[in-house]
């Protein structure tokens, strides 16, 4: 996938009318650039999110998709490279106190596995601790 692909599903399929619910997608080269980072309109329009079922977390939240399946296999070195390229940049711009979250952390472990189980969440949230 990458972004114009998940913005015609949310959008089409969805019914999202703010399309992609990501402020960014980082590809995994099968539609995009490996490690490729892809600014979605809602951050360019400063939009909240739509990428958890908390409408809580989707107003302050960014919304960060890694293309691929970590359920299967693990995300390459380009897209982890690019998170935390990424993830340093967002924590160096937004000036409040956030913190690195897997989706399955903020949605419940029965709604979802994602991000996976061979995502590394503890790496993410020992290089982000209560900053990101």
């Amino acid at each position: 996938g990458n972004a114009k692909i998940y913005d015609n599903y949310h959008r089409n399929s969805v019914g999202m009318r703010n399309g992609l619910a990501y402020h960014f997608v980082i590809g995994n080269g099968s539609k995009s650039g490996d490690g490729e980072i892809e600014i979605g309109s809602r951050w360019d329009r400063q939009l909240n999110g739509g990428h958890v079922r908390s409408a809580k977390v989707n107003d302050k939240g960014i919304g960060i998709c890694l293309v691929g399946n970590f359920q299967e296999g693990r995300p390459s070195a380009r897209q982890i490279a690019a998170l935390n390229a990424l993830g340093g940049y967002l924590r160096d711009l937004v000036p409040t106190r956030t913190r690195f979250a897997g989706h399955r952390e903020i949605d419940g472990r029965n709604h979802t596995v994602c991000p996976g189980k061979y995502f590394p969440t503890a790496q993410m949230h020992r290089q982000f601790p209560n900053e990101w």
